[in-house]
């Protein structure tokens, strides 16, 4: 009975190291690709921004 629950705890061990590992290989790729999106897109919605300001002045 005790080697059945120490087997099942290894399994589960096993499990999930292996779960942490492969969503620790993506984890630095998400962020990366995150970080470029937002820095990216903060830059063309402020000249978008800027752009859709000069065109709706009347004075310009």
């Amino acid at each position: 009975m005790r080697g059945t629950r120490l087997y099942q705890a290894a399994l589960s061990h096993i499990a999930v190291s292996n779960a942490l590992l492969i969503s620790g290989m993506f984890v630095p790729n998400v962020a990366f690709a995150l970080a470029l999106l937002l820095a990216f897109g903060a830059g063309f919605s402020m000249t978008g921004a800027a752009s859709a300001a000069r065109s709706h002045d009347p004075f310009s």
